[in-house]
């Protein structure tokens, strides 16, 4: 079965709250520095992280909203 290569949720938004997680697309920037040599699962597991993150902030969507 082929599987679609996971795409970078970089939202060219880029700016950093306290905590180092972008305001964007709730990506560390550890994650950020990252993603390109990440495996497909690592990444898989990048982009769960982000949906945490943005729930846990209470932002609806990509640093907007509430």
């Amino acid at each position: 079965m082929l599987r679609k290569k996971i795409k970078s949720p970089c939202q060219l938004i880029c700016t950093y709250d306290t905590d180092h997680i972008c305001v964007g697309c709730f990506r560390s920037a550890e994650e950020v520095a990252q993603w390109d040599s990440y495996t497909e699962d690592q990444k898989r597991q990048v982009i769960d992280n982000t949906m945490k993150r943005r729930q846990e902030s209470g932002q609806s969507y990509y640093g907007f909203g509430g």
